[in-house]
């Protein structure tokens, strides 16, 4: 089972860089950029919260309806923001951003800009790894580390990263 009150300690007191990069974007990922935009919790995430947060909006998307990694079943919990959060509080992908994981098809476990938010993260569209925080880099890789222990989790990483190959020879993906 996982511990998720380490996995939110462990990335509590580490950021992408040194200083603020909310600076640099204006704080585009911690603001609601485009009408709707939220992110999915992990299983058994939702422990971390009560779902009475003031500054969260929750929502329960079904795995039939939207695009979830096959062993998904059920409900996933969908959470937005509603204005500035508590720092302390924020969500596990908010602690992470703008890294992602991905499995080699080998399994070996690798660190990744998220592609999908080149156009809102000047961190990604700069595409350099080594311009953020070395510890940063280790607390993120520690914490999927132990979240890959978990069968649904490792699932959907392992799903993600074989869709990111697939797309990684589209040739739209050479616009970006």
């Amino acid at each position: 089972m996982i511990n998720w009150k380490r996995i939110y300690r462990l990335l509590e007191d580490v950021t992408p860089l040194a200083a603020d990069c909310g600076k640099i974007c204006g704080a585009a990922c911690c603001s609601e950029w485009e009408q709707g935009v939220g992110m999915y919790l992990l299983p058994g995430e939702e422990v971390m919260f009560n779902k009475n947060e003031e500054w969260l909006c929750w929502q329960e998307h079904s795995t039939e309806e939207y695009e979830f990694c096959p062993s998904w079943t059920g409900s996933v919990s969908f959470v937005s923001c509603n204005g500035a959060c508590p720092r302390d509080k924020r969500p596990f992908a908010c602690r992470t951003f703008p890294v992602v994981p991905y499995l080699t098809p080998d399994g070996n476990l690798e660190m990744r800009l998220d592609q999908a938010a080149s156009l809102l993260c000047p961190l990604v569209k700069a595409g350099d790894l080594g311009l953020l925080e070395r510890r940063f880099l280790v607390r993120a890789r520690l914490a999927w580390e132990e979240l890959l222990q978990e069968p649904l989790i490792r699932d959907d990483v392992e799903w993600e990263s074989r869709r990111l190959d697939r797309e990684q020879g589209e040739p739209w993906k050479k616009m970006f």
